[in-house]
């Protein structure tokens, strides 16, 4: 049985997520294509290597590490889902999809709420000793690079509105991909705008991302520059490339590596190179080959992720792991779930971590993970 589709017209997509409140639901917002996709209510889990036909879109998520400890992130995350009712925005069209059973969503009223909250930031010290441990791995030749982060603790008010934080990240992030997973009344949510892989047909696409800077109102383009010709950020970023690149070629002839270009956020600058090759692997696959890149993890790869497994004292759980949506013949696209947060009640659990080389200064790079909270934050 496949879907059936009818066009709808709501003022904001967000109705359909706000309808289903009770279910469980995925939205993922693709800015390369600008399309919006809300799933809501499972209707299937997939076994590995089962094949998608017949399927509009599957949600597909995996943990940074294979095992979790933290009851927060119990039942998330390592499971390939499809959803009973789709709804799918694109060039200015509105369509639901149903797998059997028909249903009407209205216009429901969201909110522009402004969250009155507490941030518990009062971590630099525990920084200060994450940062010393890799500091020192680095300096004994364990690794070159690891990527550390900071789990943010922010006690709202009231209870979190979703659909105002989802509205906010939508509109302030058009550069991100925006995703949000709600299970068991926990939603993961956030704006990345890191793609670990794409897949189309044979056409297989990673991009580096690594290197930071923030914006500056005054001399933006100087900001850019500056990014470009930075050593220390150059370095970290072809450790990246180079790591992406040797993956592919393990499995692809022909392995096409771009220029390096600038990223321009709502907040920040990073630099990003597009990786490429054919392979005619499955896109899970592909996922579980590059994840995680140096970008996220470190390198060497398993020995970084040692030593954060070592020294890091709070559990990632979906924080910097892969997201994904496929169609139903396979292709699709996995990010990584970065500038995010874990909603649980009125409390946000805000993620944001730093890639620390030879030459990273501790106070600079927590100042680079206080930039890039604001994502998190400024939505609330």
């Amino acid at each position: 049985m496949q879907y059936q589709k009818t066009e709808i017209l709501l003022d904001n997509p967000l109705s359909f997520w706000k309808h289903f409140d009770k279910e469980e639901r995925v939205l993922f917002y693709n800015p390369l294509n600008k399309e919006l996709m809300i799933g809501a209510k499972r209707l299937k889990t997939f076994h590995k290597g089962e094949n998608f036909k017949d399927y509009l879109f599957v949600f597909s998520s995996r943990t940074f590490f294979q095992t979790v400890k933290d009851q927060k992130w119990a039942e998330f995350g390592n499971e390939t889902i499809a959803f009973e009712y789709y709804l799918l925005k694109k060039n200015g069209k509105q369509t639901l999809f149903y797998f059997k059973d028909p249903v009407e969503i209205e216009n429901l009223e969201i909110n522009d709420c402004r969250h009155t909250y507490k941030t518990f930031t009062n971590d630099y010290e525990e920084w200060k000793e994450l940062f010393a441990n890799v500091a020192y791995e680095i300096s004994v030749g364990n690794v070159n690079k690891v990527v550390i982060s900071r789990e943010v603790k922010i006690e709202c008010d009231t209870l979190v509105n979703v659909e105002s934080i989802l509205k906010n990240l939508l509109e302030k992030n058009p550069n991100s991909y925006v995703f949000a997973y709600c299970k068991n009344e926990k939603t993961f949510l956030g704006a990345t705008p890191e793609v670990l892989v794409q897949k189309e047909k044979e056409n297989i696409i990673s991009y580096a991302l690594a290197g930071t800077i923030s914006r500056n109102d005054q001399n933006d383009e100087y900001q850019k520059t500056k990014l470009l010709n930075d050593c220390k950020n150059r370095f970290e970023h072809q450790i990246v490339v180079d790591s992406i690149a040797n993956v592919m070629k393990k499995f692809a002839s022909e392995v096409i590596v771009d220029e390096t270009k600038i990223l321009t956020l709502k907040n920040l600058h990073h630099l990003q190179t597009r990786v490429a090759c054919k392979d005619n692997a499955v896109l899970p696959e592909w996922v579980t080959r590059l994840h995680p890149t140096p970008a996220l993890g470190g390198n060497p790869v398993h020995k970084a992720l040692e030593i954060l497994a070592k020294y890091e004292k709070h559990e990632r759980g979906l924080y910097a792991a892969p997201i994904g949506i496929m169609d139903e013949n396979g292709d699709g696209i996995f990010v990584a779930g970065i500038r995010s947060a874990l909603v649980q009640g009125n409390t946000v659990y805000a993620y944001s971590g730093s890639g620390i080389v030879g030459k990273s200064v501790c106070e600079d790079e927590y100042l680079e993970t206080n930039n890039k909270l604001r994502t998190i934050i400024e939505s609330l």
